[in-house]
C-alpha cells in the first residue's frame, strides 16, 4: 500500500510540474551513439546530455562519456566510428557511475532527444542491466514534433526531411558535424528552443507543448 500511494504521489508531483508554463521547467538533452540500432543486442559507444533552462543552454554543466565495454573497438578501414577514435576508448568512462549521474541529472527534467524509440530504448536496457531508474518527467521528441508540424504545413513528409539537420534548417539553426554524441546533444537542444519557441502561444505549458509533438 506505501509503494502505491507513493508512486501515486510522484504521478500527482509530475502532473503539477507540467502545468507549468514549458519555459519555467527544467529539460535534459541528451544524445547516445550505439554500436547498431537494437538496444538489447548493441552496446552504447558514447553518451552525452546538457542542461536547457530556457532560453539558455547551460553548456558549462554538458556530459560527455565513452564506454569501450571492456573489448577492442573494431574501426574498419575509418579510423573513426561516430566521432571516436581508438585513443577516446582508452580514457573510457565507467557506465555505472555516468548513468547514476545521468538519472540523478534527469530526475525533476523533461528529457528531450531527436528519435525517442531509439535513445529512449537504450535507456531502458540500462535500468534492466544496472538497476538504476530513468525518471524524467517527460520526454520531448524533437523529430516527432517536427514531423507533426509537417504533417500539418505541407500534408507528407518527405525523405530525409526528418534528420537533425534537416529540422535545423528548417528554423535557421547552422550545420554542425553530426555524428557525435555531444555535438548531437547541443544541436537537439538547439533545436528544441527553436521548436518551442516558434509554438505562438503566451501562455503554453509544458503539457501542452509536449502534446504537440
Amino acid at each position: 500500500m506505501a509503494s502505491w500511494l507513493q508512486h501515486l504521489a510522484n504521478w500527482y508531483d509530475r502532473r503539477q510540474q507540467l502545468k507549468q508554463p514549458w519555459q519555467q521547467l527544467r529539460y535534459v538533452a541528451l544524445d547516445i551513439e550505439s554500436t547498431g540500432l537494437s538496444p538489447s543486442k548493441h552496446d552504447i559507444l558514447s553518451i552525452a546530455w546538457v542542461s536547457i533552462h530556457p532560453p539558455a543552454i547551460q553548456l558549462g554543466n554538458a556530459q560527455y562519456h565513452v564506454f569501450a565495454h571492456g573489448q577492442d573497438i573494431d574501426l574498419g578501414q575509418s579510423p573513426t566510428i561516430h566521432g571516436l577514435t581508438k585513443d577516446d576508448f582508452i580514457h573510457s568512462s565507467d557506465p555505472k557511475q555516468t548513468f547514476a549521474m545521468l538519472s540523478r541529472a534527469l530526475n525533476d527534467a523533461v528529457m528531450v532527444c531527436h528519435h525517442k524509440g531509439m535513445d529512449w530504448g537504450f535507456l531502458k536496457q540500462v535500468e534492466k542491466v544496472y538497476g538504476i531508474p530513468m525518471k524524467p518527467l517527460a520526454v520531448f521528441d524533437t523529430l516527432a514534433f517536427e514531423k507533426k508540424q509537417l504533417e500539418k504545413t505541407e500534408g507528407v513528409v518527405r525523405k530525409n526531411s526528418l534528420t537533425l539537420s534537416a529540422c535545423r534548417r528548417r528554423y535557421g539553426l547552422p550545420d554542425y558535424q553530426s555524428h557525435h554524441a555531444l555535438t548531437d546533444a547541443v544541436a537537439c537542444g538547439e533545436l528544441f528552443l527553436a521548436q518551442g519557441y516558434s509554438v505562438n502561444e503566451s501562455e503554453l505549458t509544458a503539457k501542452h507543448l509536449l502534446l504537440k509533438r
